[in-house]
């Protein structure tokens, strides 16, 4: 039986039966330097039980966000795809029901606004709190790469990843299936790309997550090239950073860290902006503070949050 997703402190509601089948595991100390990478203590992990429908539960968790209100957005791909959390681990609502196929890519903006990718519908959707489409990119169920025919402006995804904003509220999105960037303006409308497939730099072998810095660098992981890559917003190519395992989610971890999944190995890694990994935690497994694909990763006061394909969980990690 799998896990049930958990967080600190969760409350019964009279309406909500107790769901056995997802879970967060806490622990307090596991990340620990390269030195040891692969090798986890246990010791003070413990599992804690949260409730959610009668009935439902988690699939594939591949997207993992906080709200400014710090409320969790969790994007998996069971039944009941995108749920929020309140702070203290209560289920409060379901968001976008029947939109989505194959959830993969979730952002949260600085307005609170919910944005996500879907790798079998092509489309990006962005969404308010209460759950009201705002903008829709791509068009339902068809991939391609532009169709722009007759006056049409329809930017065409295969295989969108994920999506981020500059500081200008421009939007990128990570098109894995196209190896390449796609720009639009705030309103949606296309305003570059760049990539193709290939080893080079600049060059792409499915890009899949993007994490912007506040001098709107934008770092993209190349997961089958099995590199970082950096570029500003004109799709300049300014560095990269390779021999660090197979990046899959990216996050800003603080001001001098990034934080990515290697679902490959099992792994979290911590790396610097020069690309050193510095720290590393985990390995593939399904006991407590082990991985089976890690994907959805987020950081919240600290504590580090993964969401697991496999295993159909959330761990949570101080």
């Amino acid at each position: 039986m799998f896990n049930p997703l958990s967080a600190k402190n969760f409350l019964k509601r009279g309406t909500l039966a107790l769901c056995m089948s997802c879970a967060i595991i806490l622990s307090s100390s596991l990340i620990i330097s390269t030195a040891n990478a692969g090798i986890v203590d246990t010791s003070r992990t413990e599992m804690v039980n949260v409730e959610l429908p009668a009935n439902w539960y988690l699939g594939e968790v591949a997207g993992l966000e906080f709200l400014p209100s710090g409320e969790m957005v969790v994007f998996n791909r069971g039944l009941h795809p995108l749920l929020i959390f309140s702070q203290t681990g209560q289920f409060e609502r379901e968001i976008g029901l029947g939109l989505f196929k194959v959830p993969h890519g979730l952002f949260v903006d600085k307005k609170g606004f919910i944005w996500t990718t879907d790798q079998e519908t092509q489309q990006v959707l962005k969404f308010d709190l209460s759950g009201k489409i705002k903008l829709i990119l791509g068009r339902r169920n068809s991939s391609g790469t532009g169709w722009f025919e007759n006056g049409y402006q329809l930017n065409l995804f295969n295989a969108p990843s994920d999506v981020a904003l500059d500081s200008d509220n421009n939007i990128y999105v990570a098109d894995g299936g196209n190896f390449r960037i796609v720009k639009f303006d705030t309103h949606g409308n296309l305003l570059k790309t760049w990539g193709s497939k290939g080893k080079e730099e600049g060059l792409f072998n499915f890009p899949h997550s993007l994490v912007i810095d506040d001098q709107d660098l934008i770092y993209v992981t190349d997961r089958q090239n099995a590199r970082i890559q950096v570029f500003n917003t004109d799709g300049d190519f300014k560095k990269q950073w390779q021999d660090i395992g197979y990046p899959y989610e990216l996050e800003q971890f603080d001001e001098n860290t990034l934080i990515f999944t290697d679902a490959r190995s099992g792994e979290i890694n911590k790396i610097d902006f020069d690309g050193n990994v510095i720290e590393r935690f985990g390995k593939w497994g399904k006991k407590e503070s082990e991985f089976g694909f890690p994907h959805g990763l987020a950081i919240d006061k600290g504590m580090i949050y993964v969401g697991e394909l496999l295993n159909w969980r959330i761990q949570k990690f101080k």
